[in-house]
């Protein structure tokens, strides 16, 4: 009976094992819900600041050993999303229930494409 306890206990906490994503620093993140907003660069000191933003996100499902996901996050999607011409910098957010169920958004900042305004 113990057993069958044990192995109950780590396939409901370890099913998908969900993880974060890397970037220059990783923040805290929770066990049960996660939502976190980190910089993908630390090269600040010439950035300019920009309003205009664009975004790309995947999402992510898991359930005991098999995972899926969809979606494209790349940066170039999300100056197309933003109608940006250039990235002047790029921070992702990270979402997570229960390491079952993520989504992965990066927000790029940047000036727009001329005559867009």
């Amino acid at each position: 009976m113990k057993r069958l306890l044990a192995i109950l206990f780590v396939m409901l906490f370890l099913q998908g094992c969900v993880s974060a994503p890397r970037a220059p620093f990783k923040p805290s993140t929770g066990i049960i819900y996660t939502n976190v907003k980190a910089p993908l660069t630390l090269n600040t000191d010439k950035t300019k600041l920009s309003t205009t933003e664009g975004m790309s996100s995947t999402t992510h499902v898991a359930v005991y050993y098999f995972s899926f996901a969809v979606g494209d996050a790349g940066l170039k999607k999300a100056l197309r999303d933003g109608l940006l011409e250039k990235a002047a910098y790029a921070d992702y957010e990270w979402t997570s229930i229960l390491g079952m169920f993520g989504r992965l958004t990066v927000h790029a900042y940047g000036t727009e494409l001329p005559g867009q305004k």
